[in-house]
């Protein structure tokens, strides 16, 4: 190797290398100028017959993102989309600001324009659109959609950012994140044992968790005081193991189902529970109330709720700290994994049930399925009359 020759590996070397280190199946790309060294890196792995994750690419940013929010939406793992520096960061903002609100795992990657203009650094400005695309701050183009964004400073923690980027998205409740690189820090060169490992064992993702037993000890207790109880939920089913349980909880309780703004199947909709997609009157006429893993469970203005109603509210994001405001009543908030918190609910109302609960329960829902079955009726006229 001659002096003039670089050291080590590129910082798009050691990019590919992180995106293996992560587990990425998939990289959904719309390339520019930005990404020559990538592309470059990628041409040599190829050559040498290295693995990286598969590139497709799209049209379109738009399609890039929304590809990769249907591939999380289906597996629950995000993947990598690259974009070309603010213009195709403005693009994708549309399909971000999609999945930040449906809490899907994607990292969102973009270059920046050169930031040398003279030769100084290898990927210096060389084009016209060098200086025409460097905004004052790109990130503000997605900032209020995303949980981090992180312009990489240099090449030395490629993969401790990409560590980061991807624990961030990953953790509770998940969510995509932004990471940008200027096409210089993509040609710095680091020697191997310059870069640290950031193993997910010790660096990983944090996963949401059950919740405290005095929390469930106060649910069960207006359960099996309730006449009237309601769960209203949009997308508790995005663990599929939550549908049998929510269907479980609802039938032993006498519980009826709301499924508002549904983003993922929450309940078998031939359970004689589920109580159809308008809270409506229901919200009006309930006297325990469970909200769980939803976004707004009803219109204020054209919901009347009775003041006396006791409401708990189960969310894996259960401070919506994307919302400005938020005006829906709570006198339990319970965060976390709503099928474990389900689940533990479940457990322990099993245990408590005792013979006038149960009849009452069952008297419920049996009325319930009468009235579903009845061809002038629909699942959601609930309340029925007891007679």
């Amino acid at each position: 190797m001659s002096m003039d020759e670089p050291l080590g590996h590129s910082t798009a070397h050691h990019l590919l290398q992180g995106f293996n280190d992560l587990g990425l199946s998939y990289l959904f790309c719309n390339l520019g100028t930005d990404h020559a060294p990538l592309i470059e890196e990628m041409a040599l792995w190829r050559q040498q017959g290295k693995k990286f994750p598969q590139t497709i690419l799209c049209p379109h940013e738009n399609t890039a993102v929304h590809m990769a929010a249907g591939y999380a939406l289906a597996t629950g793992q995000g993947q990598g989309v690259l974009v070309h520096v603010d213009a195709g960061t403005a693009n994708a903002a549309m399909g971000i600001h999609n999945i930040s609100k449906a809490r899907l795992p994607l990292m969102l990657m973009a270059g920046r324009a050169p930031y040398t203009s003279h030769g100084e650094l290898p990927g210096t400005r060389d084009t016209f659109v060098n200086f025409v695309q460097e905004p004052y701050d790109q990130g503000s183009l997605v900032r209020q959609y995303v949980k981090w964004d992180y312009n990489l400073p240099s090449g030395v923690i490629a993969k401790e950012a990409l560590r980061r980027a991807h624990s961030v998205m990953q953790s509770d409740p998940k969510g995509p994140v932004y990471l940008t690189f200027a096409r210089e820090t993509l040609t710095e060169h680091w020697r191997d044992e310059q870069m640290h490992a950031f193993a997910a064992e010790t660096y990983g993702p944090t996963p949401a968790l059950g919740t405290d037993p005095q929390a469930i000890e106060q649910v069960v207790d207006r359960l099996l005081a309730a006449q009237k109880p309601l769960i209203i939920t949009s997308y508790s089913g995005r663990n599929p193991a939550t549908v049998a349980i929510l269907d479980a909880l609802a039938r032993l309780g006498g519980i009826r189902v709301i499924e508002c703004n549904a983003v993922d199947l929450n309940i078998p909709h031939d359970s004689p529970c589920f109580g159809g997609f308008v809270p409506g009157a229901h919200v009006a006429q309930a006297d325990v109330g469970l909200i769980v893993d939803v976004d707004v469970p009803w219109i204020p203005r054209d919901t009347p709720v009775l003041p006396q109603t006791w409401w708990a509210h189960i969310d894996v994001d259960i401070d919506k700290r994307s919302y400005p405001m938020w005006s829906f009543p709570r006198h339990l908030k319970m965060p976390g994994d709503s099928h474990r918190i389900l689940s533990q609910i479940l457990e322990r109302l099993q245990q408590r049930l005792n013979p006038a609960f149960t009849q009452a329960a069952q008297t419920r829902w049996l009325k319930w399925r009468l009235r579903t079955n009845s061809a002038s009726s629909g699942p959601w006229n609930w309340p029925v009359t007891l007679v």
